[in-house]
């Protein structure tokens, strides 16, 4: 007797090339059974899912979510189960000299699951722009904060802002590098200086540096650091990068996701590895709302449905190393499940530019299902329909 059973649904799992009408049963927390036609007296409970999209639980890889104690911090299930996303990743709101709240506070808290970067800066984002001199980096407190937290922390974060890297360059770059590689972690690359303090050319010195699995965050972002070149062509590195492997990231956010940007670079084969939202408490009701609203952007810039699934689902499971947990609805795995709709209508969905675009497609979410725990949608906000 399954525990659960999701019926009916049209059901895309891109790891597994499966998109088709089908029923997902759950039993003890794991999917059991993927299949047409599964009796409804076989399960306890039954869900329907018809006219409905079921995928495998969405994955955020980069949010901000240290609620209570980074001031910017969203709630981790307003981010993430309420909207149909069952692990989210927050993007360096801690250093190591903050990070205790995470283990101690945030995540037992949490019915969403929460891995986080390590901001190189030792105080993460309290204060911003971080990084004003070496004195605010601590190697052998970060290295021991990783060491004891290795089941939480998927790797190192840099914002290429400050007064530091402003001085020192792709050198604050490689120390972020090396202390990741002691313990076979990525990196994660914030370009797009607000501040303009940076060397206009350090995205291009710094791209070369990357290796296959680090996250280079903001790819579209129209911010000096951007990776298109004045006559509006991508910088050859980047072309390179990803090539090589480097997992190319939108992280929206509030001032770092340009449609135009996008667009260029898109056109010229840059096309992201992973969707991300870069939500916090002050967007999450306004320009990002969540990750459905991210997804439902680059449905209208051309992408297809299973590219944006597979975009929140498997590639960012492959990036955390987390694929035997997560990122697809293969049997034996944990039973998160995101069920969507596809709304019409029309709705005007504005970038970090002040862009906005019409679309009549809208990605929103229905019900989580976590562990194999039902969760209805409750999203703090969502855009509203075009006059």
């Amino acid at each position: 007797m399954y525990d659960l059973l999701i019926k009916g649904g049209r059901v895309i799992d891109p790891a597994r090339n499966i998109d088709n009408k089908l029923d997902v049963a759950i039993s003890g927390g794991k999917i059991a059974k993927v299949s047409r036609d599964i009796p409804v007296d076989e399960s306890r409970r039954v869900v329907d899912a018809n006219d409905k999209i079921v995928t495998p639980g969405l994955i955020d890889i980069h949010c901000h979510v240290y609620n209570g104690i980074f001031s910017r911090g969203a709630e981790p299930d307003a981010v993430g189960v309420r909207q149909g996303v069952t692990t989210v990743v927050d993007g360096g709101s801690a250093g190591e000299a903050t990070f205790g709240g995470f283990p101690r506070y945030v995540i037992p808290a949490s019915r969403t699951t929460v891995f986080c970067f390590l901001n190189l800066s030792s105080t993460g984002l309290s204060i911003t722009p971080e990084l004003r001199d070496w004195k605010e980096i601590d190697l052998a407190a970060t290295e021991a904060t990783i060491e004891s937290n290795r089941a939480i922390i998927k790797g190192v974060k840099l914002r290429l802002v400050g007064k530091l890297v402003a001085s020192e360059g792709v050198e604050v770059v490689k120390l972020a590098k090396k202390t990741a590689g002691k313990f076979g972690l990525p990196i994660m690359i914030h370009i797009g200086d607000a501040e303009k303090q940076v060397s206009p050319t350090l995205t291009r010195e710094l791209l070369p540096l990357m290796e296959s699995g680090d996250i280079l965050s903001h790819v579209y972002t129209a911010m000096h650091g951007s990776t298109l070149r004045d006559d509006g062509t991508v910088m050859p590195e980047l072309k390179e990068a990803m090539q090589r492997g480097v997992v190319m990231d939108v992280a929206h956010g509030r001032f770092n996701f340009s449609y135009e940007v996008a667009r260029k670079s898109m056109a010229q084969g840059i096309l992201p590895m992973t969707l991300s939202t870069d939500v916090n408490a002050l967007s999450i009701t306004n320009i990002v709302y969540g990750l459905a609203v991210t997804m439902s952007k680059f449905l209208a810039l051309g992408l297809d449905l299973k590219q944006v699934i597979e975009m929140t689902t498997i590639n960012p499971a492959r990036a955390l190393s987390e694929t035997d947990r997560m990122g697809s609805l293969k049997p034996g795995i944990n039973a998160d499940v995101s069920i969507l709709e596809v709304l019409s209508g029309d709705w005007k969905l504005e970038d970090s530019q002040q862009e906005t675009i019409k679309v009549s497609k809208l990605i929103s979410p229905v019900m989580t299902v976590k562990s194999g725990q039902l969760i209805p949608a409750q999203p703090v906000a969502q855009p509203l329909p075009a006059n």
